[in-house]
Parts: C-alpha cells; sequence; structure tokens
C-alpha cells in the first residue's frame, strides 16, 4: 500500500513541474530581434520589365544595379514599392509614420525605411536608391582622340586591334601603336619599326584571328602574334590571293575556329580554310564568284536564335555592282550572297559591323549609316546612330520663318580610312589623309549590366 501511495504522490509531483515549467515559458518568451529587409522590388517600369535590386546588409543600401532606362523619372516619380519583406513593421519619414505599401513613393531621390523587430528595441535603417540612366542609350556617341604624330606619307593604312593594343600600319616597315587597356588615356609612342613584310605587301588585307595578324602578297601569306614581327606561314604549294575572315569556333555545331582565305589555280580562284586544330588546307571546288570582295575586307560575327556564329563580310570588288553586296559564311568553303528586297546602296570601301543587334555599314562619303536587322534589307540608321555632326541653322528671308535644321557629318569627304572595334565596343576610325583619330560607341553597350 505504501508501494502505491508513494507512486500517486510521484506523479502528482511531474505534473506540477510539468505545468509549472509551461507557465514559465510563457513569461520568459522572447521576442525575435531581427529587423532586416529580406527582399525588395518595385513595380513594373516599362514593357512588363522588372529590375532587379540588391540588398548591402553590411552598408544597409539597396539599390539597383541595372539602371532604369534614360526619362524613367516620370515613372519613378509616383511608384508602389511591390516587395517588401520583413519579420518587423517598418516605418518612414521623420516622425516614423508606418509604412504603407498601397501608397505610391518618389523615389527620384533616395529615401530610407526602418524596420522595427518585434522585440521593440532593435531597429535598421535603409537607404533605397534607384540608379536611372543620364545618357540615351540609344545614341551612338564619338569623341575625336589624340591624332598620329605624322600623317601617312603615301599609300593606305590599315587599323587593327591586337590583345589590348591599337595598331595602325603606315607601311609595310612602320606602324603607330597605343594601349587600348584604359579607354580614357590613349597616347601614341614613336614609329615601330615593322619587320618580315614584303615591301609590295597589301596593308589593307591584313586580319586577326585568333590574336594573330595574317595577311598574303604575291600568293605568298604571312603571320605574326605580335603585329611587329612577321614570319612566311606553309600554304602547302597554294597561291594565296587574300585572306577573308576567322569563322570562330561554334558549340552548337562543334566546328573550330576556321581562317579563311582565297587561292589561285590555272586562272580561277577557289575558298580555301583551315581550323587551328588542322595541319592541312581545304581547298574549296566552287569557283569564286566574279562579284565577290577581294580588297579592303571587312567581316563581323552575329548569333542567330539557335546560338549559331554566323560570319559576314563586305569588300571592294573587282566587278561593277549596283549594290553594295553581303556576303554569309554558309560554311568555311562556301559563301552566300545575301539579297533581301531593299539593297544598301553603293558605298565605296564600305565596312561591316553587327553592333548592338543590328548590322551596320559605314563608307562612302561618310554621310549615311546603313542598317539591317538581319544583313538583307537595309534603309538609313536611326537618328541617334550617325557620324558626329556639326548643326546648322537656317532659315527664311523673315525673321519669323521656321528655322530649318542641317546635319553635317563632320566625316564627309574625309577620303580614306581603317576602322576597328576593340572589346570595349569602341570603334575606331583612322583617318589616312590627316592622320586624324576618332573614337565611338552606342551608349547602352558602354552600361554595366547586371
Amino acid at each position: 500500500m505504501r508501494i502505491k501511495f508513494l507512486s500517486v504522490i510521484l506523479s502528482f509531483l511531474l505534473m506540477s513541474i510539468a505545468i509549472s515549467s509551461c507557465l514559465d515559458s510563457d513569461e520568459n518568451y522572447e521576442y525575435s530581434s531581427d529587423a532586416t529587409i529580406r527582399a525588395f522590388g518595385i513595380d513594373t517600369i516599362t514593357k512588363g520589365v522588372y529590375y532587379k535590386f540588391t540588398i548591402d546588409q553590411l552598408k544597409r543600401e539597396i539599390y539597383n544595379v541595372d539602371s532604369l532606362p534614360m526619362g524613367a523619372d516620370s515613372i519613378i516619380k509616383r511608384i508602389l514599392i511591390d516587395t517588401l519583406t520583413v519579420t518587423g513593421r517598418v516605418t518612414s519619414g521623420l516622425n516614423d509614420t508606418v509604412f504603407n505599401m498601397n501608397d505610391s513613393v518618389d523615389l527620384r531621390e533616395p529615401i530610407k525605411l526602418k524596420v522595427h523587430a518585434a522585440d521593440g528595441i532593435t531597429t535598421r535603417e535603409y537607404t533605397i536608391k534607384v540608379n536611372v540612366h543620364t545618357q540615351d542609350p540609344d545614341s551612338l556617341i564619338w569623341r575625336e582622340m589624340p591624332s598620329l604624330p605624322a600623317s601617312p606619307a603615301s599609300g593606305k593604312q590599315k587599323t587593327v586591334v591586337l590583345n589590348e593594343n591599337l595598331l595602325v600600319y603606315t607601311s609595310t616597315t612602320t606602324a603607330y601603336r597605343t594601349s587600348i587597356s584604359n579607354p580614357a588615356s590613349i597616347q601614341w609612342g614613336n614609329l615601330i619599326t615593322i619587320s618580315g613584310l614584303p615591301s609590295d605587301a597589301e596593308l589593307t588585307s591584313i586580319i586577326n584571328f585568333d590574336n594573330q595578324l595574317y595577311t598574303t602578297v604575291g600568293g605568298k601569306a604571312f603571320y605574326s602574334d605580335n603585329g611587329i614581327n612577321w614570319k612566311e606561314m606553309d600554304t602547302q604549294g597554294m597561291y594565296m590571293v587574300t585572306f577573308l575572315a576567322g569563322i570562330p569556333a561554334n558549340d552548337v555545331t562543334g566546328s573550330k575556329s576556321t581562317l579563311t582565305g582565297i587561292f589561285a589555280k590555272d586562272g580561277k580562284k577557289f575558298f580555301c580554310a583551315k581550323s587551328i586544330e588542322e595541319t592541312t588546307w581545304r581547298r574549296g571546288e566552287e569557283e569564286v564568284s566574279t562579284d565577290f570582295p577581294l580588297r579592303e575586307i571587312y567581316s563581323t560575327v552575329s548569333t542567330n536564335k539557335s546560338g549559331i556564329k554566323q560570319t559576314v563580310l563586305v569588300g571592294n570588288t573587282d566587278a561593277t555592282i549596283e549594290a553594295t553586296q553581303t556576303w554569309f559564311a554558309k560554311d568555311e568553303l562556301n559563301w552566300v550572297n545575301l539579297s533581301g528586297e531593299i539593297l544598301c546602296p553603293i558605298t565605296k570601301n564600305p565596312s561591316i559591323m553587327y553592333y548592338g543587334n543590328l548590322f551596320y555599314i559605314m563608307g562612302g562619303e561618310f554621310n549615311t549609316i546603313y542598317s539591317s536587322s538581319a544583313g538583307l534589307d537595309w534603309g538609313e540608321a536611326a537618328t541617334k546612330f550617325r557620324y558626329p555632326t556639326e548643326i546648322k541653322v537656317t532659315s527664311g528671308e523673315k525673321e519669323d520663318d521656321e528655322k530649318t535644321i542641317e546635319y553635317i557629318s563632320l566625316f564627309k569627304d574625309k577620303g580614306d580610312y581603317s576602322l576597328a572595334i576593340d572589346a570595349n565596343h569602341y570603334i575606331w576610325i583612322v583617318w589616312n589623309q590627316d592622320g586624324s583619330v576618332w573614337r565611338g560607341r552606342l551608349n547602352k553597350l558602354g552600361f554595366k549590366q547586371q
């Protein structure tokens, strides 16, 4: 009996301890001290586009890395903060008014939000800043750079980008060089002495492939890995007419980077190609068309929707043509003339680039730039994408007559030129006549992307 009575007493004791423990836990409940913003976002800006915001918890700053488009000030003047994830409550203003997400806010200037943790003690204040582009992203901006120390003596020069240097060949034995690693500081050094190039080499046929320069002269081919010292390369008995372009490697098709060119045999011309892994040249069997470019060739590379890289080129031909023709590399040994319903007007010494998701052709009198979305149909480029211009305002005989604004290209009738594009999307144009140098870039290609 005593044993049973003792077990009952122990049961009551255990129950009382459990109940008191529960009561103690209620009285000593600890509220969270978390006062951080976990997520932040604003309503859509244009065409349903959301901009991602970065939360720097150390600096307590919230900002968008990818700036809003120019002109977005009118939108963020009254906009909703549609994402704000916190544990506690949020206040704003001098009087710490409770922040209401249903009210629009003006984000043209930085604002501050204070997060109050559930413990009623801990607070953290965040600064919200919305970055907006101050430059028109679709404008092509030009700047005149330091001219060459001396104008080319005679003949045509050639401008190429090799690694982080811009090289301007003024002859087969001389060139100027400047580093373009720091675009804000361009300085031309003294003339560089070139070795290994024959005196009759065509400077305008120099191309860059796989960080090496290539050119041809008198059926022979030469290459250089630094642009200064040139060596003859083995063409395996082929009479090389000219190099065309370097076709980049393609992960979709599995093809390797390939150097393409034209060789001559029995008075006829054929295409040839050799990848960086091949030891022998592959020779085409189809004769090169008489209207295919053979001199002053410029090429560019675009990527289609399937992720396949496509090489397109233009240049001067021996045949008489009625329009500036663009040629597409169907494969390394076959080139197809891209011909749409609206052809590009005949342009002397044309250059082509795939730039900002459009094809552009420059050259001729440098009065008009032509553009195309696919390289087929061509038209005048957008008014914001033009050569540097001098604005001339004219009016009628009377003061109240409507004024006429005329944009005159500063490049018009400047003569021969050479063009190159570097890794920072700068377009470099060097004029043969006076050695002047200009650099241009589409604003949006210089913006830092997220």
